[in-house]
């Protein structure tokens, strides 16, 4: 061999065995790409099975509500306009059910404790079911009897119970997919830089397809979550759930002259909580104050969660001062022992604003405008009290001035 040729070999014996290691790295690199897309592919099915999952769930319990609220009104009233939500209630919880066991998230847990809901689920409508037909059959003391027996309520709570544990071991289930998600990202992010400028491009469009359809996915949970009637958190109605229940309830009022009060409240010194504790003690002292408002309401009575530290309650019928401050009292009185084993007696307070239909508006606008200026009265008045709107105050909604609402307290001497 000539050392000519020895030279010229040599480098081409070089460039052939580096071009060799290149195309196996590159091999290599593809291979193990090629198996990360697929693992990120398998992660978003996760994830959209989880999130279908998750929504379903979810929505056997509003619709389960639904139902029940469709129930009770008609059990109370015998308007047959509350069998519209009901009919409609029951048949969506089955609908959810159906779906959340076809989302195909196939954790045996999760659809062991699936037939276990379905099991209390029956057995609570079967309950509806039956005080219906009863209240149908003329027959209105059976009906109520079944109801003060709280079966029902013990079904819906075991209900709850399932279904908020079930949505928080997928939103945990979910998060952990997520974190796996962004780590396979990471690594298939750092394998294109070292591949070739081909497989960059394609790996890019990759990456984008599949960043698009995490945005579709996580937008399409947030707009289905938004269009849930009922607050996560609470399982109380949400803004939305009050809106159309309260302009229900004033066209009712429009027609039939008869009078009903809204209550707007306000949790005094929430923010410290939360700043001081941490959002996590906000939280179950946001649940707390929704279980103590609950168990002074009556039948009928609408409690809505407004966001926040924020609550309205609906009541119909006709009240006197009087008796609007007492039921004040009580709702305030209710907040001040510890909401939460790290907070102190009275950490939390509420304040509160009402106004009445007719007296303080004629509409929903105007209602809310006064019952949030008697609020306002209440949370510079002091703290702690309830506020009455003056009469007219709603008509400030209309462009009229509004005179400014008057506490509890301007009223005592005629209370006593």
């Amino acid at each position: 061999m000539s050392p000519s040729y020895a030279v010229t070999a040599l480098p081409l014996r070089r460039s052939g065995a580096t071009l060799a290691l290149a195309l196996a790295m590159i091999v290599a690199m593809s291979v193990f790409f090629v198996r990360e897309v697929v693992d990120l592919r398998h992660a978003m099915g996760e994830l959209r099975r989880n999130d279908t999952a998750r929504i379903q769930v979810r929505n056997v319990l509003l619709n389960l509500l639904n139902a029940e609220t469709g129930q009770r009104g008609y059990l109370l009233t015998g308007d047959t306009t509350y069998l519209r939500p009901y009919v409609t209630g029951s048949s969506a919880v089955r609908e959810s059910l159906r779906l959340a066991e076809q989302s195909g998230y196939g954790n045996p847990g999760f659809l062991a404790n699936l037939k276990v809901l379905r099991q209390v689920v029956e057995s609570k409508l079967a309950e509806l079911d039956h005080t219906v037909q009863l209240k149908q059959a003329g027959k209105d003391a059976p009906a109520l009897a079944v109801v003060r027996t709280g079966y029902g309520l013990v079904q819906m709570r075991e209900a709850r119970n399932i279904i908020q544990a079930e949505v928080e071991r997928l939103r945990l289930a979910r998060d952990e997919t997520m974190d796996a998600f962004n780590d396979r990202l990471l690594r298939a992010a750092v394998i294109l830089i070292l591949i070739l400028t081909t497989v960059v491009c394609m790996a890019v469009h990759a990456w984008r397809s599949l960043s698009a359809a995490a945005r579709r996915n996580s937008e399409l949970a947030k707009r289905l979550a938004m269009e849930a009637s009922h607050d996560v958190l609470t399982g109380l109605p949400n803004r939305r759930f009050f809106d159309k229940w309260a302009r229900r309830l004033v066209a009712k009022a429009q027609r039939s002259g008869k009078p009903f009060t809204l209550l707007a409240v306000d949790l005094d010194r929430f923010k410290e909580v939360n700043d001081s504790h941490g959002h996590g003690v906000g939280d179950e002292v946001l649940k707390a104050v929704a279980v103590r408002f609950q168990e002074l309401l009556r039948g009928g009575e609408f409690l809505a969660r407004m966001g926040g530290d924020e609550f309205v309650i609906l009541m119909e019928g006709e009240f006197s001062r009087q008796e609007l401050a007492r039921i004040g009292q009580r709702l305030i009185e209710s907040v001040a022992p510890s909401l939460h084993p790290q907070l102190a007696d009275g950490a939390v307070g509420a304040s509160i604003g009402a106004a009445s239909f007719p007296l303080n508006g004629i509409d929903l606008e105007g209602l809310m405008q006064a019952a949030d200026d008697a609020l306002y009265a209440s949370k510079h008045g002091g703290r702690g009290i309830l506020s009455f709107a003056r009469p007219g105050v709603g008509a400030a909604h209309h462009g009229h001035a509004a005179p400014t609402a008057g506490a509890v307290g301007e009223d005592e001497a005629a209370l006593q």
